[in-house]
């Protein structure tokens, strides 16, 4: 017998647009369109403009590329104090 339960999907539209905008915010800052950010974290442009405009909810795996992409750590990008 598992010893996991199962665990609901949990899903946090606000966090996932703040991270979103979080995200333009910083490739804005550092003159980056955002197909050069997408090239330098070596994820797709139409995903990273569903992450930008909050419609998607990114892996871990995915932040962390884009957070290299940005030359930030990945706590930077996503702490939670910025993204209320």
């Amino acid at each position: 017998m598992s010893q996991f339960r199962h665990v609901k999907h949990i899903r946090n539209d606000d966090i996932i647009k703040a991270l979103g905008q979080r995200v333009r915010n910083l490739r804005s800052e550092r003159g980056l369109t955002m197909e050069k950010l997408a090239e330098l974290s070596g994820i797709d442009y139409r995903q990273l403009s569903y992450i930008e405009l909050g419609q998607t909810d990114p892996g871990l795996s995915t932040l962390y590329a884009i957070a290299k992409g940005l030359d930030v750590t990945l706590s930077f990008l996503t702490d939670s104090e910025s993204l209320r």
